[in-house]
């Protein structure tokens, strides 16, 4: 070829970030990752890194996985789902480990952390920040120009969407009319909240935060479910508080408001130690 491969990535949050990583490290590639917002962050809860995952940050290479560690993720050695109430109130449902090898099954990392360490060694000149992708016309030489509200534009060979669930991109590939290029809400809802470590332990009990035998625990109640695990090297925990409104399915309500009487009454009945976690959030 008389010139490298020039791939576009749409979309600068972990999906896009990641494989920016992966790519950089050829020479034959032109990669630039582009994101409409101001900067490239990210916000929200932490996350779990999987098994799948942390296999394929694996195969990007060490360089991956020193970005997970130095992002402060914490491996679990186990997921636990226990059940909140009811006939067997407290009891261990199941547990996802991995008995051979003893090996995490997941890292629970923060979001914006992981980001940064993914892009911390990238070239400032490969990194497109307020790059709204408006419009894509593919060109008869087979190239494709990316057009950006901005009225920039940018030529590449290929172009991957990791823009998330309103992708432009994806839009794009599908066509307007397709249904899959549209998100749809499930009508689940979720509230998260970061404690200290100690005021964790302190709430739910030592037994269930320990940072020497770390896992993840799913409390599964009457239409309400619990989440807690520990991230940033132990020094803090995530509750997550979730349940289900029927008449928000395939709706355009992304977002409400949840009452404290609301939340009370999805959570009324839990054991002690589980409400004081949930009056946490």
């Amino acid at each position: 070829m008389s010139h490298p491969i020039r791939i576009a990535i749409s979309g600068g949050g972990l999906a896009g970030a990641s494989l920016l990583h992966a790519l950089l490290p050829y020479p034959h590639l032109d990669v630039h990752i582009f994101e409409s917002a101001a900067a490239f962050k990210e916000a929200g809860m932490a996350i779990g890194i999987a098994r799948n995952a942390l296999a394929a940050l694996d195969l990007i290479g060490r360089s991956a996985a020193q970005c997970l560690e130095r992002a402060g993720a914490v491996p679990m050695v186990g997921v636990r789902f226990m059940l909140a109430q009811g006939e067997g109130e407290g009891n261990m449902i199941d547990e996802t480990k991995d008995e051979a090898s003893g090996k995490r099954v997941t890292s629970i990392v923060h979001r914006a952390a992981f980001l940064r360490e993914l892009l911390v060694d990238v070239p400032q000149e490969r990194m497109h920040a307020s790059k709204k992708l408006d419009t894509i016309d593919r060109n008869s030489d087979g190239s494709i120009t990316l057009h950006f509200t901005d009225g920039t534009t940018h030529e590449c060979d290929v172009l991957i969407g990791a823009d998330g669930i309103r992708s432009t991109v994806r839009k794009f590939v599908l066509g307007e009319d397709d249904p899959a290029a549209f998100p749809r809400n499930t009508g689940s809802w979720a509230i998260m909240t970061l404690k200290p470590y100690a005021e964790a332990q302190a709430s739910i009990g030592k037994g269930l935060v320990n940072i020497e035998d770390a896992r993840e625990y799913m409390w599964i109640g009457n239409n309400a479910y619990l989440m807690h695990n520990v991230l940033n090297e132990g020094q803090l925990v995530q509750f997550v508080i979730a349940s289900h409104k029927k008449d928000a399915e395939s709706s355009d309500n992304w977002h409400r408001t949840v009452s404290g009487d609301e939340i009370e009454k999805h959570y009324q009945g839990w054991p002690p130690h589980l409400h004081r976690a949930v009056d946490e959030v």
